[in-house]
């Protein structure tokens, strides 16, 4: 009878042990836990694009008068930089992709070039320019789509 009751308190102190220990290390994990430091956020780009579209004359930036070559490319510049401040009024573009609407590839990739290289002023200080083409059976040019990523 000594035997077992001896047994008995002898586990039971062991659980008891146990459990103290448990406790013990859950309230040191608690009062030690690490403070994450409130990190400023990085200025970054924003992953999703604004889509515009510009109606354009492809004659006109395909001409060789350059008078009539500028003022297209003013006014590209003009209502594009308008048409941002509407829809992300305070906001700087970071990359332009603008592409060409052309029945021909070269066409299209030309018109985007010319039709956005005035694109670094007012909103557009800085940015990234890329130009490409978008195909587009039968037509000769009647607009560049652009993508604007902006900085956040």
């Amino acid at each position: 009878m000594l035997g077992f009751g001896r047994q008995l308190s002898f586990g039971l102190a062991g659980w008891l042990w146990a459990d103290l220990l448990l406790g013990l290390f859950a309230i040191f994990l608690a009062a030690n836990a690490a403070v994450t430091p409130n990190v400023p956020q990085r200025a970054g780009v924003d992953p999703k694009p604004i889509e515009l579209r510009i109606p354009v004359s492809g004659a006109a930036l395909l001409s060789t008068d350059q008078g009539t070559v500028q003022r297209e490319q003013a006014r590209i510049a003009t209502a594009l930089a308008a048409q941002v401040l509407q829809v992300a009024p305070g906001r700087h573009v970071a990359i332009v992709f603008a592409y060409g609407v052309h029945a021909s590839a070269t066409d299209g990739d030309k018109m985007a070039n010319v039709g956005s290289a005035l694109l670094s002023q007012g909103p557009f200080a800085g940015s990234v320019v890329r130009a490409y083409h978008e195909l587009a059976a039968g037509d000769t040019g009647s607009a560049i789509a652009f993508e604007l990523y902006l900085n956040e």
